[in-house]
């Protein structure tokens, strides 16, 4: 059984590679958020996967706390767990996170794998040019083979990183992980919306309701995913003060 979490389809994609060749089972975690599926039984199944992007240095808040609550039941002897990250560079203490998740359940990390994939958090950076992406993704896409050949060998590995700066690290943790919760704060929606209520869909947390034809965020509980923002077919719904003048970003070898 594979668990991936995807806003924009970069963790999608590699879930779908990997889960057609090792013959898994395919579940989305927002789909799960949404419904509040709490629960997993993953009995005689060989491996467990978890592939998911990483945010600000580390696993995306959402995905940490989900996981945190998920009940894993049946896990045979011997399951080959991993985890896949994607990332525009470093993932950061993903790993690390992820262990420390499993291993109050009672389980094992036997390994983990990045898959660095066009960066698109685009309230704080512009996004890549289009020649860039393509390069990029056809370099994942050797990468993830890779990955692939491993876990079909159940290979056991660990990702290596450098240590962060110790101020990096507290402003990670005490503002920018917390400000992914917030983020709603900062949507907003122009005048190209044509209330087609794809956001309202997509919203892994249910935060997002159309009222007079028009997005609203309803709290502060954000998955900070963008798929909102990302997928919306007229640019129309915005964060801040930036992403009127920059592109959109969807992984284009996946249907969302």
């Amino acid at each position: 059984m594979i668990l991936y979490f995807s806003g924009t389809g970069n963790s999608k994609y590699c879930a779908e590679k990997i889960a057609a060749k090792t013959g898994s089972e395919l579940r989305s975690i927002n789909n799960m958020m949404k419904k509040q599926i709490l629960e997993i039984d993953v009995v005689q199944s060989p491996l467990l996967g978890f592939v998911c992007p990483t945010y600000d240095f580390d696993l995306a808040y959402a995905v940490a706390e989900f996981l945190d609550g998920l009940i894993i039941k049946n896990v045979p002897d011997g399951c080959y767990v991993f985890a896949v990250f994607t990332c525009g560079k470093s993932c950061g203490a993903a790993e690390k996170t992820m262990r420390s998740i499993l291993g109050k359940k009672g389980m094992e990390l036997s390994a983990a794998f990045k898959v660095e994939m066009p960066d698109n958090y685009i309230p704080m950076f512009p996004l890549m040019e289009r020649d860039e992406q393509t390069r990029m993704l056809e370099n994942a896409e050797v990468c993830l083979s890779g990955v692939i050949d491993s876990i079909e060998a159940q290979k056991h590995s660990t990702i290596t990183t450098k240590q962060m700066p110790a101020p990096m690290k507290f402003l990670i943790k005490r503002i920018a992980i917390p400000g992914q919760r917030k983020a709603t704060k900062n949507f907003w929606v122009n005048d190209n919306c044509i209330g087609c209520g794809l956001c309202e869909t997509v919203c892994p947390k249910n935060l997002i309701c159309l009222q007079d034809g028009k997005p609203v965020w309803t709290k502060d509980d954000c998955a900070c995913c963008l798929g909102c923002i990302q997928r919306c077919p007229k640019q129309a719904i915005q964060y801040g003060k930036k992403t009127e003048k920059t592109g959109r970003y969807t992984n284009p070898n996946v249907d969302l």
